[in-house]
């Protein structure tokens, strides 16, 4: 018969092809430890340390542990080097060949290439929208906790009127037939 197999295997675990069993995901609490913000680097650019600044003064930074810290830096890192070299290529987006052709800066495909970089580092320390979103941290109303839903249906007004469809329910009696009228 078509449709039919085994029936799926009971408890948390469960096989997909050839990669072995898969344990349901467990939620954890991971240890949240604020550490001290680290200094800037004194060889970024102004703009690059003020940003480093705004970071460690909102509210990403009691999330990271000490153990962040290198890859936030190196993240800090590529946009310096990223600002410095859109600085020098400024205006230059067109350089001659090596035959006199126009080409494109290489410069330009530098910063090209370290912007990649640089999205996908924002991503993993949830820097835009999506990527708080995809790391579970709310933004504003965006998520809310089941208390609060609880709440907000406690704090709704009541109606007065009843639902009009009530009635077929309340009316209904086993004992008595389909097409029989209520009394």
């Amino acid at each position: 018969m078509a449709g039919q197999g085994p029936p799926p295997k009971k408890g948390a675990i469960r096989r997909q092809g050839r990669r072995g069993p898969i344990r349901r995901a467990e939620v954890v609490e991971l240890p949240v430890a604020t550490p001290d913000p680290p200094a800037p680097r004194s060889t970024w650019l102004a703009p690059i340390r003020r940003d480093w600044e705004a970071f460690w003064g909102g509210k990403l930074a009691p999330l990271l542990t000490d153990d962040d810290v290198p890859a936030l830096r190196r993240l800090y890192d590529l946009r310096d080097e990223r600002d410095r070299i859109r600085r020098v290529a400024r205006g230059q987006y067109l350089v001659a060949g090596s035959k006199g052709q126009h080409a494109l800066n290489p410069l330009l495909r530098q910063a090209q290439a370290l912007d990649a970089e640089i999205r996908m580092l924002e991503d993993r320390f949830g820097l835009n929208p999506m990527a708080r979103l995809r790391l579970g941290i709310s933004l504003g109303q965006a998520t809310r906790t089941l208390e609060d839903l609880w709440e907000s249906f406690d704090s709704m007004p009541a109606h007065d009127a009843p639902d009009p469809r009530l009635h077929v329910v309340m009316d209904s009696d086993p004992a008595k037939g389909k097409d029989e009228p209520d009394a």
